[in-house]
């Protein structure tokens, strides 16, 4: 009740403010001085592209390259232009030629990649835009709300995977450019301007066809053109006067330009291509068993459009909190959606209403409202459901977790829509209307804030990632196989890291045989080891590139910020209980020596991609010294000891184990006592797989020093271990 009571205050507050600033603002207008509070619609666009700056871009410097980025990446890198169409050949043939297109312009620069994203994120808002006036051009306001609301649809969250999006996003632009083509063409035929038809209907199918061979993303998508037809017909009088019959011929008859080309791809997609990547797991269950996949199918597509709709714009919707304040992520999403509030508070209302062209009242004027609702809600829930007809195919769901809320790119424009509407419908007054869709849309520009600052963290641990990998393989003796069975990195798989790491490690080969690979141990083995004890073949596919080795070739890493990336040795890790229990199944097949003291000189991803020098951290020394370790140059860790333990701090207590055990070859042992008490204070979980260690070195290393033998023997007894104790 008090939440209720402190949202009505609220709504109230704001009402009265609105009024109070409009009041301030018109005398100072008339006084002479300027205020963007007032615009006609041609400046839609404009207004369109500010909610897209101020969503997308704040952050948008400290973005890089995520996910299948990667891949793109080096293929162009290491393959060239024809690298694309090579790439592409064994699902979406068509895409590549799109690649090497904005490939050969854009390049390797990161923000060039996040610019085009947001350049075409707003393209895509004024395309709708414009589709939805030439739609209901008597509902204007409602249109124009549904385009603001799409640009800051925080649902899909993928915008930052730049090289993949920043392309798919051109191909959407098409697409949705292809509906107010449409639209365009059926007025002027319905007027009998066939030149004028044919004007806006090639190029109408030609971009259309242009995205739908590229992606079947978007093929259910599809379906909701008749719908628009139909609807677009029925603000015609003449097509409105008809029967149904021939309402039905006429609209599929201009659906006709559009229909060939789809059946045309899915014939071939189906029939000829088949399937490469997802298989039709619901034919084969239609045939099995009918009734259970038709409602399965039912179920799956009430679920989806609620995720896409509802679940999508209440994910971040929320009351302030106190804590909420504690936390970068949480100060930066209620900074923006303040902001974001008052922004759209102002656009929304500066909109002036002699552009808006409102219905008059009368009865035949409620009368076409009743159809315009009636109409805007069909729309909206056709395009929250045809949508799903590829991913029912293939038993997939889109969600609002990563990876899956990609597919919501095809459900926004539905959402959207009856969002738009069910606060129109509902709300009685503009003013009331207008601050429940600023609400929605500063939720959502907060939600998409505190996404790009989720990526901005992730791009952080890359960069450093591959710093630790990069100090500490400086050189390999390909082929290798780098296997792990955990993930510190938020939107990479094992292919991402594969393109990433193949161009940090080995970036002058341009061969598609890899010289390197990453593996996820549950991913591609399922938690058996029976490949690798019979030492079997290791092939892994990487599009049209590939990476074959052998057992003899795993090199296991562990990485788990903010400790450092660790290269497994059996005869170091295997009996030290200080990794996931999933790692010692395959830590035995770790070959550190497959990695050479240096070969590679070549810094590419950091000079061309990260564009900044490996920081000399911890984790750096540290890496430098565990490749001494693996070399046995005890000297050169003791000196890197001294280095980096007076000045930094070790992020896991066992990374001073390496050091521990080169002072006490070296018989430095004044330099472990301090060390033994502080990975005590560190992490007591550590002293008991520490004991055996210093029992060995002790025995083996015994001081020379009798006091100072007594010293160790004391601060080895501290964490409850016996100095003379084999």
């Amino acid at each position: 009740m008090a939440a209720s009571n402190h949202a009505l205050n609220l709504t109230n507050l704001i009402n009265g403010k609105i009024k109070s600033m409009t009041e301030t603002l018109q005398p100072a207008a008339k006084s002479g001085k300027k205020f963007f509070i007032s615009y006609q619609e041609r400046w839609i666009p404009i207004i369109l592209l500010l909610f897209t700056i101020f969503t997308y871009v704040p952050l948008i410097h400290t973005l890089g390259f995520y996910w299948d980025d990667w891949p793109m990446l080096w293929f162009d890198v290491t393959q060239g232009p024809q690298g694309f169409a090579d790439a592409f050949t064994s699902d979406r043939p068509f895409l590549g030629y799109l690649y090497q297109l904005t490939g050969a312009v854009i390049g390797t620069e990161p923000l060039y990649w996040q610019m085009l994203t947001v350049v075409f994120r707003w393209l895509v808002s004024c395309a709708f835009w414009w589709m939805l006036k030439l739609l209901w051009p008597e509902h204007k306001e409602t249109s124009f709300w549904a385009a603001v609301l799409l640009t800051v649809y925080s649902g899909f969250k993928q915008m930052p995977i730049a090289y993949v999006w920043g392309n798919a996003l051109i191909m959407l632009f098409a697409y949705v450019l292809s509906y107010g083509m449409m639209l365009k063409a059926i007025a002027f035929a319905e007027k009998a301007y066939w030149k004028r038809y044919l004007a806006w209907t090639v190029p109408g199918v030609v971009c259309y066809t242009f995205c739908t061979i590229s992606t079947e993303y978007y093929t259910g998508l599809d379906l909701i053109r008749i719908v628009m037809i139909w609807i677009f017909l029925d603000q015609i009088d003449s097509s409105r006067k008809l029967s149904i019959p021939k309402r039905i011929i006429k609209s599929l008859l201009h659906w006709v330009p559009y229909l060939l080309p789809l059946a045309v791809f899915m014939f071939w997609r189906v029939f000829i291509f088949q399937f490469p990547s997802y298989q039709p797991v619901l034919i084969s269950q239609l045939q099995t068993e009918p009734f259970r996949a038709i409602l399965g199918v039912l179920i799956r597509a009430i679920e989806d459009a609620y995720t896409a709709t509802w679940g999508a714009w209440t994910e971040f919707f929320s009351f302030p909190k106190i804590n909420d304040f504690a936390t970068i992520s949480g100060k930066l999403f209620w900074i923006f959606t303040a902001a974001g509030f008052l922004l759209s508070l102002l656009a929304l209302h500066g909109l002036k209403s002699s552009s808006l062209q409102h219905p008059d009242s009368g009865p035949e004027s409620k009368k076409r409202q009743s159809r315009w609702i009636v109409s805007l809600f069909v729309l909206g829930i056709a395009a929250v459901i045809f949508p799903g007809l590829p991913y029912w195919v293939t038993s997939l769901s889109p969600s609002l977790e990563f990876p899956k809320e990609r597919w919501l790119s095809a459900y926004m424009f539905g959402s959207c829509m009856l969002i738009a509407g069910f606060i129109t419908h509902i709300i009685r007054t503009r003013k009331q209307q207008i601050v429940f869709i600023s609400l929605f849309i500063a939720m959502a520009i907060g939600g998409n804030v505190l996404n790009a600052n989720s990526f901005r963290r992730d791009w952080q641990n890359q960069r450093e990632f591959i710093n630790q990998l990069y100090t500490r393989i400086p050189g390999f003796r390909a082929p290798m196989y780098l296997l792990t069975d955990f993930n510190s990195l938020s939107y990479e798989t094992d292919n991402s890291l594969t393109g990433m790491v193949n161009l940090a490690l080995a970036s002058e080969s341009t061969s598609l045989n890899l010289p390197l690979s990453v593996g996820f141990y549950d991913v591609r083995f399922k938690s058996s080891n029976e490949k690798l004890e019979a030492g079997e073949p290791i092939y892994q596919g990487f599009r049209s590139a590939n990476f074959s080795g052998s057992a003899s070739d795993v090199v296991a890493y562990f990485y788990s910020p903010p400790g450092c990336l660790r290269i497994l040795d059996p005869q170091q890790h295997e009996d030290l209980p200080i990794f996931p229990d999933s790692f010692y199944e395959f830590i035995k097949f770790s070959n550190p020596s497959k990695i050479l003291s240096s070969g590679n000189t070549l810094r590419f991803v950091q000079e061309k991609i990260f564009k900044q020098p490996i920081e000399e951290n911890w984790c750096y020394y540290f890496e430098l010294a565990d490749l001494a370790r693996q070399n046995e140059k005890w000297e050169e860790i003791t000196a890197l000891g001294d280095q980096a333990i007076p000045y930094f701090s070790a992020g896991d207590a066992s990374e001073y184990i390496p050091f521990i055990e080169a002072y006490a070859r070296l018989d430095q042992w004044e330099k472990v006592i301090p060390l033994i008490d502080l990975i005590h204070q560190k992490d007591q979980k550590l002293d008991g797989p520490l004991c055996p260690i210093l029992q060995r070195l002790f025995s083996e290393y015994l001081p020379i020093d009798p006091s100072n033998r007594n010293n160790v023997a004391t601060a080895i007894n501290k964490i409850g271990c016996n100095a003379y104790t084999q």
